[in-house]
């Protein structure tokens, strides 16, 4: 029965993460993808690794820091145009 709590905990927190990091929300969707792998990252240990869906933390950071890494280039191209 834990097995099972830890797998629906474990797949509500990646399927968040995934999604707000596509949704994006200005960014803040971004740092609670971040957030939501390391969360998921915490409940997969303590599973001992026996849940399903490892790759969902992987999707979850990619989604997190691709936002990230989309602000910074926006903010380096105004900063650039910016003293042109």
């Amino acid at each position: 029965m834990e097995k099972e709590i830890l797998q629906k905990e474990f797949d509500r927190v990646t399927n968040r993460g995934i999604i707000f990091g596509l949704v994006w929300i200005m960014g803040i969707g971004s740092v609670i993808a971040l957030i939501s792998g390391y969360q998921a990252g915490k409940i997969y240990k303590e599973s001992g690794n026996s849940l399903e869906g490892k790759n969902k933390i992987f999707k979850s950071y990619i989604a997190g820091f691709s936002g990230i890494l989309l602000w910074i280039i926006a903010i380096l191209i105004i900063i650039i145009f910016k003293k042109s």
